[in-house]
Formats: C-alpha cells, structure tokens, sequence
C-alpha cells in the first residue's frame, strides 16, 4: 500500500511552531494552571460521572445492529491504558445487511497531566496505520450539535473509517491543542473536567459510503441511551 502524502497528514501534526510569544503566554497560563490546580480539589478518579458503569449503560441493541462477539475492537496503544481512564468500553454490533460498527468509549474523570483523552490520529499511528484527516463534521443528537473528527487509517489488509468526538467538561475539542486549552478553562474556573472520547469506526475502503453510517450510528447510540448515557457522552440530559 503506498505511503500516505505529507500533505494528507493529520492536521494535529502539521501545527506550526509557536512564536515567541505565544511560547510566554502558553507558558504563563500553564504556570497559573498549575497554580490552581494545586487548591483545587481532586476530583475523585473512581468516580463515573452518571454513578453506574459503561457496561451497564451502553445498550446491547442499537438500532438495527446488536451487540456480538464475533469481532474485534483495535484498541491502539494508549487508549486503553490504565493510567489513561478510569473505564473503557469496546464493543462490536452487527445485524443482517447492515456493515458492522465498531465502538470504543474511553472515559476520564480528571483531564489533567497524563489521564488526558488519547486521540486516534496519535495512538493509531503509534500502532502501524497511516491516517488520512478529512474536515470535521457536525453530528446532531438530541438538539446537541456536536464537534467530531472524521479519519481514514490505512494498513496492509485493513482500512478503516472512523468517526469520533472527545468531551472535555461542556466542549467537543477537535484537536489535541483544544483539548488542553477546554481541560485549562475548567481549570481556571476551580474545577477539574472529566472527558469521554467516543470512537465509531467500520472497515470500508469508500470513505463516501461509511460516513453516512458512522454518523447514523452515533445518532442512534444516543437515542438507545438513557438520560445518564446521553449525560456522558454529550454533556446534556
């Protein structure tokens, strides 16, 4: 398989490097982050935002497809480590004619220093694909618009289509540098944010067909839920 262009690279690795200035500004408010969350109390890391586990709160039947073990969930290094979340959930749905769905829910209660959300533009490349980033998109659910990455990972004998968003406290940061600046927000306003990074993908070369999918899916995923589930993975009841 050929190699993917530099020019298709994820954007994430093409941001250019910081001024001098913003070198002192990053690091003055890195400074103060550090300050506050020196005083700010801990949130507890056995703690689930909703009080139940994701096992329990993700449903084994969403829309059309059901929950089977037939498959396997790619679990990159790093999004499923120990240190990274508190609890991952990976699942594999398949039902009659409709492509299988892949789903990774990774949750954090504390988005600070190395328990940070693991994206899928680092950890997939980490584990031999090549990624391709298309522009993000919008996914609606409920009336909540939100912000999600779309991807292709590419290795021998296996390409991948992914659509995914990561929650930080009430933001849907679609970058590594947003991620760290919603977790700093919170921060600075005296709390820690907890953070869920919700991964939809199949395996489909036809990027134009699987999206539709993707996205119908994680409408459904939702809509399956109950108010908790909906709670964690959009920020809204």
């Amino acid at each position: 398989m050929a190699s993917t262009p530099a020019s298709q690279e994820p954007r994430d690795r093409a941001t250019p490097a910081l001024s001098r200035r913003e070198f002192v500004v990053a690091g003055a408010l890195g400074a103060t982050a550090i300050g506050s969350y020196l005083i700010t109390p801990r949130a507890d890391p056995d703690r689930l935002r909703t009080g139940r586990s994701l096992e329990q709160l993700v449903p084994n039947v969403i829309g059309s497809r059901t929950r089977s073990d037939l498959g396997n969930v790619l679990i990159p290094k790093g999004e499923g480590g120990e240190k990274s979340y508190d609890q991952v959930l990976t699942r594999y749905y398949a039902g009659g004619a409709a492509a299988p769905i892949m789903l990774l829910i990774a949750y954090g209660s504390a988005q600070v220093g190395n328990t940070q959300l693991h994206r899928p533009e680092v950890c997939y490349p980490a584990a031999g694909f090549k990624m391709r980033s298309w522009p993000d998109v919008a996914v609606q659910v409920r009336g909540t618009n939100i912000a999600a990455r779309s991807m292709t990972a590419l290795a021998t004998g296996r390409i991948e289509q992914i659509l995914y968003w990561s929650r930080v406290g009430p933001d849907f940061p679609t970058s590594s540098f947003g991620q760290r600046w919603a977790a700093l927000r919170e921060t600075l306003r005296g709390s820690i944010a907890d953070g869920v990074l919700v991964r939809i993908s199949t395996i489909d070369a036809n990027r134009a067909a699987a999206l539709p999918v993707l996205r119908q899916f994680a409408t459904e995923l939702v809509a399956a839920g109950g108010t908790e589930l909906r709670l964690l993975l959009t920020g809204k009841s």
